[in-house]
Formats: C-alpha cells, sequence, structure tokens
C-alpha cells in the first residue's frame, strides 16, 4: 500500500508531516498512524545553493532578549549551535562571519559545509558584544563575497538593527537593494531590535525583494523551521505499516488551491479552515507550518511574491475567523518550486497553485 505524503520540515529527532488526499480535507492524525508508516523514500530538495551567516557582536547586542533571561548574543549563538547540530549537508558553500566595525571578520570562510567544522567555527563567537555597529560597512564587506558565489545563497543576518550612521554615498538600505539586483540572493534578519528605528531599518532591507523577511527572535528560538524552510525542504513518497500505538500527533491536510493568478480563498475551503481553526484553539501548544507555492507561467520573482500572499491570505483567514495568534503560524513561500503536478497541463498547473499546510507541536 502507498500513498503520497510531503515531508516539509525537519527538527531534531522529528518530523512533522500532512498527507495530500482528495477523501480528506483536515483529518486528525493520531500517533497511531505515524507510528505505523515507515518512511521507504525521501528526497531533500535544497532551497539555497549557498549561505553566509551574519553575527552582530556590538555593544547593543548586550542587551537581554525581551521576556527572556538571556542576553541577544547569547540567543543567537545558542540558536546557531542548535540549528547547525540538524542541518542536513546537502553540498552548500558556507560562510560565517562576525560582523565589525569596519566590516566583518571572516570564523568560516566560504567553503563547502562541514558540519563539525562549522560548529567549532560558531565556538569561536564572542559571548558579550564591544563596539559599534556598521551596517553601511558591513553590507558593503558582503558584496564582494556574494559575487562569487554560483546559485542562490541565503543571508542570515543576526542582528537588533542599531547601527551608528557614517557619511558615504549610499545608506545601508541602499547596499541591501544593488545586491539583491546584482546577485540571487535572500535576506533572512533574525532581528532582536527593540527600537522601532532600527526595526524599521531591518523591515525596510527585507523589502528589497521577495523571498526576504524578518523573524523576531523570539519566534526564532521557539521554530527552528525559519531556518530550515530557508535552506531545504524534505519530500517523502511512501511509508510501510508498523505496530500502532495511539496518541494525537498532528494533523493531515489536502492542499489550498487557488485560482490563477489569485490569493483569495475560495469559498469551499471556509469549512475545512473553519475545522482546523477549531483544533488550533483546542491545542493551544500546537502551530501551523503554512507554505506557499505557485505554478510556473510569469516572472520567477514575480511568483516568488505570490505565493507569498497566498501563504499570508490562509494566515489571514485563520486570524479573522478563527482568532489563532498569527505568532503560531509560521510562514514559508517559495514560488514555482517543487511542483505536484505536470505545468505543462492546466491540471498540472492547477495543483501547483497551492498553499500546504502542516501542524506541529503535539506531543
Amino acid at each position: 500500500m502507498k500513498k503520497s505524503i510531503v515531508y516539509f520540515l525537519v527538527t531534531v529527532g522529528l518530523v512533522f508531516t500532512w498527507m495530500i488526499t482528495q477523501a480528506v480535507a483536515f483529518e486528525i492524525v493520531t500517533k497511531e498512524m505515524m507510528e505505523t508508516q515507515i518512511v521507504t523514500e525521501t528526497d531533500l530538495i535544497r532551497t539555497a545553493d549557498n549561505f553566509i551567516i551574519v553575527f552582530d557582536a556590538s555593544t547593543s547586542a548586550n542587551e537581554m532578549v525581551p521576556g527572556m533571561d538571556i542576553s541577544k548574543i547569547q540567543a543567537a549563538k545558542q540558536l546557531l549551535k542548535e540549528r547547525n547540530a540538524w542541518l542536513p549537508d546537502l553540498g552548500y558553500t558556507a560562510g560565517l562571519f562576525r560582523a565589525t566595525s569596519g566590516g566583518h571578520e571572516v570564523l568560516y570562510p566560504l567553503l563547502p559545509y562541514n558540519q563539525a567544522s562549522f560548529d567549532a567555527a560558531i565556538d569561536k563567537l564572542p559571548d558579550e558584544g564591544s563596539g559599534p555597529t556598521m551596517a553601511q560597512q558591513i553590507l558593503s564587506s558582503l558584496r564582494k563575497p556574494i559575487a562569487g558565489l554560483s546559485g542562490k545563497t541565503a543571508v542570515i543576518v543576526f542582528s537588533d538593527g542599531s547601527y551608528n550612521k557614517v557619511r558615504g554615498p549610499k545608506s545601508a538600505l541602499q547596499i541591501a537593494e544593488d545586491i539583491a539586483k546584482e546577485n540571487d540572493v535572500c535576506f533572512y534578519l533574525v532581528s532582536s531590535a527593540t527600537d522601532a528605528e532600527n526595526a524599521d531599518l531591518l523591515a525596510s532591507v527585507a523589502k528589497v525583494n521577495s523571498c526576504s523577511r524578518v523573524v523576531p527572535i523570539e519566534d526564532f528560538l521557539d521554530n527552528p523551521q525559519y531556518l530550515s524552510g530557508a535552506l531545504f525542504m524534505v519530500k517523502t513518497t511512501s511509508y510501510e505499516k508498523l505496530v500502532p500505538v495511539t496518541k494525537q500527533f498532528a494533523v493531515a491536510s489536502e492542499n489550498i488551491l487557488f485560482d490563477f493568478d489569485g490569493t483569495e480563498i475560495r469559498s469551499e475551503y471556509n469549512d475545512k479552515l473553519a475545522k482546523l481553526g477549531d483544533f488550533l484553539n483546542q491545542n493551544p501548544d500546537a502551530y501551523l507550518i503554512v507554505a506557499g507555492f505557485t505554478d510556473s507561467l510569469g516572472d520567477e520573482e514575480y511568483n516568488r511574491g505570490l505565493s507569498e500572499f497566498r501563504a499570508r491570505s490562509v494566515q489571514n483567514h485563520l486570524v479573522s475567523q478563527s482568532r489563532i495568534d498569527p505568532d503560531r503560524i509560521v510562514l514559508h513561500w517559495f514560488g514555482e518550486l517543487n511542483p505536484v503536478g505536470d505545468n505543462a497541463t492546466r491540471e498540472g498547473q492547477q495543483m501547483n497553485r497551492r498553499v500546504e499546510l502542516a501542524v506541529g507541536g503535539l506531543e
């Protein structure tokens, strides 16, 4: 017996899953169901060819994370250690840079990713920040190493957005815009900003293209899926039966499909989303993973933005109709990547204009 299962995000020792089936809308999946399935075919899909992590170690990083008994710099270093422990080696070129007033210090030069070596480089990061943050110099110093890379690059910046203004021909935002125009790059800004002006700077950088985004450090601490979605997806296509064990574990759902170039939720999905909303309200420790996709018609950059709007449309629906806290919904958008249907046919294009859903955080 074989079915199609899509595995989208991997955490330490756990794979959150959801089933694609025409017969089921939102089906409660028990641990009995999960433990009766052995994955027999798994394909890791890389969503970036390279990644560069930029670590802000300025004096402002010594401030405490709001609501937590840990400094921003210590939290960022802890996050890097944890995420590196489960990151699969998919042939990335990787770099780890510590931001400095003059640009950056290279702790792991742009080389093939090696988990043990990268972990040793993380250990070299300071536990206490010092000196000013010079956003213009830091971004300028990234232009040359990024230009030397081929393929898509994820630039993951741990920062509180604070900066010292310096005279120069271009602002930090303008430099980021130039980098995005000249290279296939996505900025992932892990923000510990507490000042409105600093938060605005990070938000403006995240708008340089459709794949860039800001993730509050508190959310990043709670949900490792933010980083995994930036670097890879996991797809599984079959399973076999094992010994049953009964325990509620997750929720399986069919995809939410969209009209051509559309972002509106079709009325046919209202009852199904209401059922999912009820489940989330009854399980306050659970969170939802929402991933948007498109067909291959049109411009790649446009499609990536369209897939984001589709993911946010589902989020907004659950927030407004079921009163789900938006912080419990992790968003990803991938444009035309990883089609489930043949883009040469209308039927396949319709299958690809979709949002996929998964629920995690259940024990």
